[in-house]
């Protein structure tokens, strides 16, 4: 257990220390936004970047391993939706909102950062696939459905599309994938002064990530149905990573560290950007209060899930 702990502990210490600073007025919650683009424009795609060059770019891509992550999440999806509808009855774009935070895990800021401690080599291919997944597949789809049920788009879809697609192109996490496989690729070298300055750049995205969490739960309260609430953290928490196990029965041949990386990243939480999306819906208080909620409830779901796994 004192494995696990030195694993989770450190995270969450982190993610505390972000917290107080906001709560006691060290750090101007108005810092958080720049912290953040900090970590998603320049330390999370150093890091991507410089070992993508160095890495074998044949054991980038495993197809088992995007197939059984988006199986995964698209599963979380489908199941939160059709309880949501069931159970609740909500309307369907509510219940897409709520499917959207099962699963989206927060595989930038608390997933990498756990998979940094866990292993003792780096996992930055199994976090590009995650990221990939998360972009391509997971998000569009559940942004694609809140926005056709709501009528505002026509029924394919297409108004919608756009916008999607600027995100994926744009986001700096998938650019740094890409382009470390090209320059891998084509042999491109870089100044020495250059790859250090990446480096360091690299050494300050998992502490910042974590500081940025902790602040962003600053001024959040529960409200709304704790039975809601609870679906959409168990489907997170619980049910995705329990689906992506499954399947691995069906990946034999996968290595080891890839099908345990997949597992921790389908346990985090949802991303942190979930009030923000919700905001657009009506539903900012619901998913502050959910991304709380599971927040929290994640110290022991993954300590208990690494307990097992270390």
């Amino acid at each position: 257990m004192e494995a696990v702990i030195n694993i989770t502990a450190p995270i969450f210490f982190l993610i505390l220390l972000g917290y107080l600073g906001i709560r006691l007025g060290f750090i101007a919650k108005e810092f958080l936004p720049g912290l953040s683009k900090f970590v998603m424009y320049f330390a999370l795609p150093a890091l991507v970047f410089t070992k993508l060059l160095s890495m074998d770019l044949q054991a980038l891509i495993n197809p088992d391993y995007i197939l059984i992550y988006a199986a995964g999440g698209l599963s979380s999806f489908v199941f939160t939706v059709l309880l949501s509808r069931m159970v609740f009855r909500r309307q369907w774009e509510r219940c897409g909102l709520r499917g959207l935070g099962a699963a989206m895990p927060n595989s930038a800021f608390i997933g990498f950062p756990i998979l940094l401690q866990f292993f003792d080599h780096s996992m930055v291919h199994a976090f590009a696939m995650a990221v990939m997944v998360e972009n391509i597949i997971l998000f569009p789809v559940s942004l694609i459905f809140i926005e056709t049920v709501l009528g505002k788009r026509s029924a394919n879809g297409q108004g919608v599309l756009l916008p999607v697609l600027k995100r994926v192109v744009s986001n700096p996490i998938i650019l740094a994938v890409f382009s470390g496989i090209v320059c891998a690729l084509l042999g491109v070298s870089f100044p020495v002064f250059m790859m250090r300055g990446l480096d360091m750049l690299a050494m300050g995205s998992a502490p910042a990530a974590l500081i940025v969490i902790g602040g962003s739960l600053v001024g959040l309260s529960i409200k709304g149905s704790i039975g809601e609430m609870s679906l959409v953290a168990f489907a997170k928490l619980i049910f995705f990573p329990m689906v992506v196990a499954a399947l691995l029965l069906l990946a034999p041949n996968m290595p080891n560290d890839l099908k345990t990386a997949m597992i921790i990243l389908a346990s985090v939480p949802m991303l942190s950007i979930y009030p923000i999306v919700g905001g657009e819906y009506g539903e900012q208080s619901f998913c502050a209060s959910t991304l709380l909620i599971t927040t929290v409830l994640s110290f022991f779901t993954l300590s208990v899930l690494l307990r097992f796994l270390v």
